[in-house]
């Protein structure tokens, strides 16, 4: 069953890859390429790779919510290893999957290794699509494109449910009664020990609002690589624009459909970056060097896990626990 998965989405890249390059000429977005000003694109990866120092900083804050306090640069570390097996999995849960596997030996309560990554994962995507529309709503061009508008409002009511719904402990339960038998008994103890691990961080908001501003400053992050990227390329383009458009172009590569994101967002980047006038050419071009940076720091995580994979880390501080009474859904 795996490997019918693997070939699926396989196909599904090939296909993706396919319909851009009718979309695109290849040629223009050469040219395009090599008349980029190089010190726009270094500043570019510098303020990227802030981006990824955030994501391992929201994650801190999250674990410590959860009892357990890790030091930033062990956290990075594990972020930037994720990031190297982001370049051989589908979409971006391959890394989740691997920065679970890595830190679950330095936590006494295994579950929360998975419920830290989920969280992360829910308020990084939440902040993203946020992020997203209120810069959409700043572009006078959308709001004369009702079908878009419609589509942005159900998309974002969608995900709103989704998120509610994770927290919702009558829902987990409902979930067990419906599943079969053999198969609850099985996996729905860890199910409800991951949820009550859920629930803990849902009951300190002070950490969750610190870990969606940090999510913030992310996206600011890679909003103005791009944008860096964009001046390099010489395209008229303002920085709102870019907020409105590359964080939900990003937001694809989470749907485990394609390899490492590859075809998702480059069709997204194409489409979106159509609506202010940036064509297809230009367009793919951003996209490009920002899998070109995503690509460069997984591989710079790859030389961090292979350097560090044999070594000690440093085991995680107790952090200060919430009340008891404070974490009982």
């Amino acid at each position: 069953m795996t490997y019918v998965k693997y070939a699926v989405r396989i196909i599904l890249t090939t296909l993706l890859l396919a319909w851009l390059a009718t979309q695109v000429d290849l040629r223009s977005v050469g040219a395009v390429i090599a008349e980029a000003n190089p010190a726009w694109l270094v500043a570019g990866a510098f303020v990227n790779f802030l981006s990824i120092v955030c994501a391992a900083w929201r994650w801190q804050q999250l674990l410590i919510a959860m009892g357990f306090h890790f030091p930033l640069l062990q956290l990075l570390r594990l972020v930037l290893s994720g990031a190297f097996f982001n370049m051989f999995l589908p979409s971006s849960v391959g890394g989740d999957v691997m920065k679970m596997v890595l830190i679950a030996p330095e936590l006494e309560r295994r579950e929360a290794a998975i419920s830290s990554v989920l969280m992360d994962r829910v308020v990084g995507l939440a902040v993203t699509v946020l992020v997203g529309l209120v810069a959409v709503l700043l572009l006078p061009s959308v709001w004369g494109d009702v079908g878009l508008l419609a589509s942005l409002g159900v998309a974002l009511l969608a995900f709103s449910a989704g998120a509610i719904a994770l927290f919702s402990r009558r829902l987990v339960e409902l979930a067990g009664r419906l599943a079969p038998g053999f198969l609850w008994r099985r996996v729905g103890p860890t199910v409800l020990r991951v949820h009550e691990s859920l629930l803990m961080v849902a009951h300190r908001p002070e950490f969750l609002a610190r870990a969606a501003g940090i999510s913030v400053l992310r996206q600011i992050a890679i909003c103005l690589s791009v944008y860096f990227a964009g001046m390099g390329f010489g395209l008229p383009l303002g920085p709102v624009a870019y907020f409105a458009t590359v964080p939900i172009a990003v937001a694809f590569t989470a749907l485990p459909v394609a390899i490492n994101g590859l075809g998702l967002q480059d069709n997204a980047f194409v489409f979106l970056l159509g609506f202010v006038g940036i064509t297809a050419a230009q367009a793919l071009s951003l996209s490009l060097y920002l899998h070109a940076l995503r690509n460069g720091i997984g591989l710079c995580g790859g030389v961090v896990f292979a350097l560090t994979r044999g070594q000690g880390s440093v085991a995680a501080q107790p952090a200060e626990q919430p009340a008891e009474a404070e974490i009982r859904p």
